[in-house]
């Protein structure tokens, strides 16, 4: 059976891929800049949300997970970006 790229190939081998490292971390923030704006703004345009799975600069989305806490506005948070 193959295992998909980056998963440890036994259960002695915990190491995983930089890219699958990096991936994770995407799909980490992804989803909790997701669930943060689900939590203040409740509903988020096809747009942003296109911007938001699209990005794949991990710092871009650290700068978006903070500043969801002091924007008033879903376009205040994606200005740079949309």
């Amino acid at each position: 059976m193959a295992l998909p790229p980056g998963m440890a190939h036994s259960w002695d081998d915990h190491r995983s891929s930089p890219e699958a490292r990096h991936q994770c971390k995407l799909t980490a923030a992804r989803r909790a800049i997701d669930v943060a704006l689900q939590s203040r703004f409740l509903w988020i345009s096809r747009e942003k949300r296109e911007a938001l799975s699209t990005c794949d600069d991990l710092e871009t989305l650290q700068k978006w997970l903070l500043r969801i806490l002091t924007v008033d506005t879903v376009d205040e948070l994606f200005i740079e970006q949309v």
